[in-house]
This record gives structure tokens, C-alpha cells and sequence, in this order.
């Protein structure tokens, strides 16, 4: 009756009466005297969903290289081992709550369960592994710029791999534990040799819950490092676009991982809800079953028993079975949405960051639009400035190369400067590329190299008429690889064009074996002579005279153009050069004795003066009987320079 009293008093009934304010609110559902309010394989689907959101929580998230990365990061592994240790601490407390029947029907249902889940177990680690495989095969072939993001999924594939491992090893002993006959053949092994020492084995759940205990080592033993692969080292914030991009990318991962994160998390407390709502009705229902023992015990009514201490105390086991099993739950459910919270804070945190690096690349290529539209409009003005104050064709092809070249070269170190953000291994990439290019190309970069000595002040132009090779021609282009020439053919002094076009390589200028003959830069002159064989008693005097008057009377139509020529000439070079005019002169051949007068003439005008001097000089032969005594044949024009 003492006990009694003491249920019944006013303290005790107030603080039932709070119990009963708190659980108010909740909705009621009468329990059924044999209906479970937890199974077993609930309790375990709720500690491997813990568990896997444990594991996404440390390796899932790549931090984005943001300060506050590490204490977000740290407060949500925390969260996490809380989460896990109240989870374990509500299984374990929720062992009694599951009805214990040994018979053979019960024991096989669950092997089964068991041999099933090991089954699924290892299917999904071989898909792991099979991943894993492919994503190594990728990383070997995959360019620079992806290998960073497909190691780090290997890394958390392989984190995944490494828990559904140790979850196989646990429920490969789980499987050997729940078969009855190797459980009691163990059992009567260990008590053969520990007779003193013989212990009942623990039931089914109980197994089950120690094995996934022992899957998070690190949880339950602070001493133990986690066998989870290292975070990758973060590189520095750069301010070119590639790194702006880079870090862009890597926070739009970051920001997809934590939203999944966060619906995990909400999932996972749908869940733990849902396990408390049957617990938080059967607390709620034995408050009301103790206020009615109290008022029977205060008020007994005839024909009714007076409540006993074992049915207060069989009611404060029951409550306290059940407030050991939805405490622990509580406090992860309250855990969980503190992890929300601190994922939601985190998520807000990168997205201002990346709203910030998105406007930082949008700033970066509008500047980087403008500054090349700058430099194509100085291009155009460029261009436009030669067309107009540059009248010679030469100086304005040159001007043209210039401007293509320094426009090019800025433009190029704007895209550079913008674009790169790692110098050091731009500047050891560019190295080796240029190397490269020296051994491949070096027989195009010469070509390019002497295209600049092509162009100089000894160089060739269009118009000039050159000799090399063996091939006399007039340029009619002159490239960056190659200049071209129209050939030209004929017999002695008289040349016409083939309608051939003859190409040579720039770097034919450095070849030693290949000379190249050309005007001096404003002369247009070459020197032909004209020959006839005279008679060993022929007057070769008179022969002289005539032939020099000849050329004269020709050259007088060009002279002053020539003369104009030759004076640029000496005042160009300050070199003191004898006049041009023709020369008489004798001598001596394998044929006999000739007459040989040479003379300058211009290269637009040497067909028609090398006729009017052959037309004169037949002339003069037939008419001057001396004359026409003292030579032999006809007279014969040929040309100085040889090509």
C-alpha cells in the first residue's frame, strides 16, 4: 500500500500529467497486446541508412577551396558521429522490444532475410568495383583538365567499396551466427574448453547491430583513423579565366553534392520520425494506463482489484523500455536537423561565392571583348593610315607585314594574359612545345626566317628580275614559305616569258650552292655587245668607228634615264662607279680576229634598240665597199651577263 501511495501522490500525478501535456498533441492509436512496435530488419535498414549518409557526409563533398570550407566540413562530420551514436544507442536499447521466438520457421525467414541482403550486398560491390575499373581506364587516356575530377569520384567510389567490404564481412559472420546448428556447435566447442566460462550467445539483432557497430570504428573508438581517402590538396585561387572557370565548375559540383546531401538527410529524418510516431503513442498510452492505476488506487471501487507495486513497477519498466529506445531517436532526429541547418549555411556560403566568380567571369570577358575590338579597330586605322601616306608599293607591303605582326602578337598576349592563370606551367608547356615545333618545323621557320631577308633592303620585289637555280624570271610573288618567279627564255639577249611559274623556298637564300643574281635596287639596265669577225687585212679601224657611231645613235634615245640611274646609284651606295656609254674593243677568238663594241641598255627598251642596231649596222656593211671588204658574215648581238 506504501507503493501505491506513492504512485498515487500529487507529485508523481503531476509529473505524469506533464508527460501527458507533451505526447497531447500527437496522434493515438490504440497498440495491439502482440503487435511489435519495431521489427528487427526496420532497425537495421535505419542503422545502414545512417551509416551511408555517415560515409556521404566525409567523402561525398569536395570542398570548394572556400576559408570557411574546413569548419563547416568539421561541424558536419560531428553532426554525423552523433547521428551515428544515437542511432546505435536507440538499436541497442531496442532489442527487448522485439518478440523472441527460437522455433525453425522463424530462424530459417531470417537466415534468408540475411543470405538475401549478402546476396544484394555483393552484387552492388562487384557494380562498385566494375566502376571503379572504368573510371581507372578513363583517368589513363582522359586530358589534363578531367583527371582531378574523375580521381576524386574513384576516391569516393572506392570509400563506398571499402564500407559494403567490411558490410559483407559483417554479414557473412551474421549469416554463420544465425544458422542454429553452427551457432550450438561453436557453443559447445568454446564450453568444452571454457567450462568455467560458458556464455549464452547473443540473439540474431543483437549480432547484426555489433557488426555494423564495428563497420565505423572511428565513431565509437576516437583513437581509430578512418581508412577514407584523402581530400585532394587545393590549388590557390587564380584570377585567369581558365582558373575562374575551373573553380566555378568545381563549386557547381560541390553545390549538386550538397543538395543531395541535404535530401538525404531529410529523407533519413522522415524516416526516424516515422519509427517514433508507434513509440511516442505507446509512452503516451502508458502514461494513461498510470493515471488510471493511480486513480484506482486512490478511489478502489467495489468488485474492482486494488492496483499492486508490480503493476506500477511492470508500467515504469515499460515506459522506461520505451523512452530508452525514442530518446536516443529524439536526439537524432534533433541532430539531423542541426546537420540541415549546417548544410543549408554551407550551401549558402558557396552560392554567394560562386555567384561572385560568375560575375567576375563575366566581367573578365566583356574587358577582354573590348581590348580586342580595341585592337581590331587600331588594325583597321593602321591599314587605312598606309593605304593613304604610303604611296610606294614595296614600303606599303611592308608597313602591312608589321602591322599583321604586332597585331597578332598583342592579340595574342591578351588571350595569354587572360586566359592563363599558371604561369610557371605555361612557361615549361611552352618550352617543350617549342622545341618541338624546332625539330618538326625547322625547315619552315628557316623559310620564314629568310622571308625578312627577302624583304630588306637587299631583298627582291615584285617586278625585280632575278637569276637562280639556273632559272631567269621576273617575281611576281613573294610569300612567308616561298616567292614565286615568271619565267623567262630565249635565245642570247632576247628573252620572253615561257608562261611557266617557278616557285622556290625563302631558304634557298642560305644555300651556299644556290646563288641568287638581281637588279640594284632602281637600276634597269643590263650590258649587251655586238660582234662581227673581221678580215686579216681588213681596215678594223674603219669597222670600229662605224659600229661605235651606230651604238651611239641608239643610246642616245635612253641615255639620260640611264644616266639618271647611275647617279641614284653612286649617291646611294657613295661609291665613285665609271660612266655608262658604249666601248669599242678588239680581240681575239678561237674564229679569228672581232670587233666588239658594248653598250648599256635599258631592260624595258632592249628588243627594239638591239634591232635598230643590227638594221644600221647590215646597212652601213652593204653600203661601205671598204667596209663590207673587212668583215666576215654578219654582225652578232649577245649579252654580258649571263644567267
Amino acid at each position: 500500500m506504501k507503493i501505491m501511495r506513492l504512485f498515487s501522490s500529487p507529485r508523481l500525478a503531476r509529473g505524469l500529467s506533464g508527460v501527458a501535456i507533451f505526447f497531447a498533441a500527437l496522434p493515438f492509436s490504440a497498440q495491439q497486446a502482440n503487435a511489435p512496435l519495431l521489427t528487427d530488419d526496420q532497425v537495421l535498414q535505419h542503422l545502414n541508412d545512417v551509416i551511408t549518409w555517415y560515409r556521404n557526409i566525409k567523402t561525398q563533398v569536395e570542398p570548394a577551396g572556400l576559408p570557411t570550407d574546413a569548419l563547416y566540413q568539421a561541424n558536419a562530420e560531428s553532426i554525423a558521429a552523433q547521428v551515428v551514436t544515437d542511432a546505435f544507442a536507440s538499436a541497442e536499447n531496442a532489442a527487448p522490444l522485439f518478440p523472441n521466438d527460437n522455433n525453425a520457421s522463424a530462424t530459417s525467414t531470417s537466415r534468408q532475410q540475411l543470405l538475401k541482403f549478402l546476396e544484394d550486398t555483393k552484387a552492388h560491390n562487384a557494380a562498385l568495383q566494375q566502376q571503379i575499373t572504368q573510371l581507372n581506364n578513363q583517368i589513363s587516356v582522359a586530358p589534363r583538365r578531367n583527371v582531378q575530377a574523375l580521381t576524386e569520384q574513384r576516391d569516393r567510389l572506392q570509400g563506398e567499396l571499402d564500407l559494403g567490404q567490411s558490410m559483407v564481412g559483417a554479414l557473412t559472420q551474421l549469416t554463420q551466427t544465425s544458422n542454429p546448428i553452427a551457432v550450438n556447435a561453436k557453443q559447445s566447442q568454446k564450453d568444452k574448453q571454457n567450462p568455467e566460462k560458458t556464455q549464452v550467445p547473443q540473439n540474431g539483432f543483437a549480432a547484426s547491430v555489433a557488426q555494423l557497430k564495428s563497420s565505423v570504428p572511428e565513431v565509437f573508438n576516437p583513437g581509430t583513423k578512418p581508412s577514407t581517402p584523402a581530400s585532394s590538396p587545393q590549388s590557390t585561387p587564380s584570377n585567369g579565366l581558365l582558373g575562374q572557370l575551373r573553380r566555378l565548375y568545381t563549386q557547381s559540383l560541390t553545390l549538386h553534392e550538397l543538395d543531395t546531401l541535404t535530401d538525404q538527410t531529410a529523407r533519413l529524418e522522415d524516416l526516424i520520425n516515422n519509427m517514433r510516431t508507434p513509440l511516442r503513442n505507446a509512452m503516451k498510452e502508458t502514461v494513461q494506463q498510470g493515471r488510471a492505476l493511480s486513480a484506482a488506487a486512490d478511489n478502489p471501487q467495489a468488485g474492482q482489484a486494488v492496483p499492486t507495486r508490480q503493476d506500477f513497477d511492470a508500467l515504469a519498466a515499460k515506459f522506461n523500455q520505451l523512452a530508452a529506445v525514442e530518446i536516443p531517436l529524439s536526439k537524432e532526429a534533433a541532430a539531423l536537423e542541426e546537420s540541415k541547418a549546417n548544410l543549408l549555411d554551407w550551401r549558402a556560403s558557396i552560392a554567394g561565392q560562386y555567384g561572385s566568380i560568375l560575375r567576375s567571369i563575366f566581367i573578365t570577358v566583356a574587358v577582354l571583348l573590348g581590348i580586342l575590338g580595341i585592337l581590331l579597330l587600331v588594325s583597321n586605322l593602321w591599314k587605312r593610315a598606309i593605304f593613304r601616306y604610303v604611296t610606294d608599293a614595296r614600303r606599303r607591303r611592308q608597313f602591312l607585314v608589321v602591322r599583321r605582326f604586332v597585331i597578332g602578337f598583342l592579340i595574342g598576349l591578351v588571350l595569354i594574359f587572360s586566359v592563363v592563370s599558371e604561369f610557371s606551367s605555361l612557361a615549361t608547356f611552352a618550352g617543350f612545345i617549342t622545341a618541338g615545333l624546332a625539330v618538326g618545323l625547322q625547315t619552315i621557320l628557316l623559310c620564314v626566317a629568310a622571308y625578312f631577308f627577302l624583304i630588306g633592303r637587299y631583298g627582291i620585289r615584285v617586278g625585280d628580275r632575278i637569276s637562280i637555280a639556273g632559272v631567269t624570271g621576273d617575281v611576281i610573288d613573294v610569300g612567308f614559305v616561298r616567292f614565286y618567279l615568271l619565267e623567262l627564255s630565249g635565245t642570247g639577249a632576247d628573252l620572253h616569258p615561257t608562261g611557266r611559274i617557278v616557285a622556290f623556298a625563302n631558304s634557298v637564300l642560305f644555300q651556299s650552292t644556290t646563288p641568287m643574281f638581281r637588279q640594284v635596287p632602281g637600276t634597269a639596265y643590263t650590258w649587251h655587245e655586238v660582234a662581227i669577225s673581221l678580215q686579216p687585212s681588213g681596215n678594223y679601224e674603219l669597222v670600229e668607228s662605224i659600229m661605235l657611231d651606230v651604238v651611239n645613235n641608239a643610246y642616245k634615245k635612253y641615255q639620260e634615264t640611264l644616266d639618271r640611274q647611275h647617279g641614284n646609284l653612286e649617291r646611294r651606295y657613295e661609291l665613285p662607279l665609271a660612266p655608262l656609254k658604249p666601248t669599242a674593243q678588239l680581240q681575239l677568238t678561237s674564229s679569228g680576229l672581232e670587233a666588239v663594241v658594248r653598250y648599256p641598255v635599258s631592260l624595258q627598251n632592249s628588243t627594239e634598240t638591239d634591232e635598230e642596231i643590227t638594221r644600221n649596222l647590215i646597212q652601213k656593211i652593204n653600203r661601205n665597199t671598204e667596209m663590207s671588204a673587212s668583215v666576215q658574215g654578219l654582225p652578232q648581238i649577245r649579252s654580258v651577263i649571263r644567267s
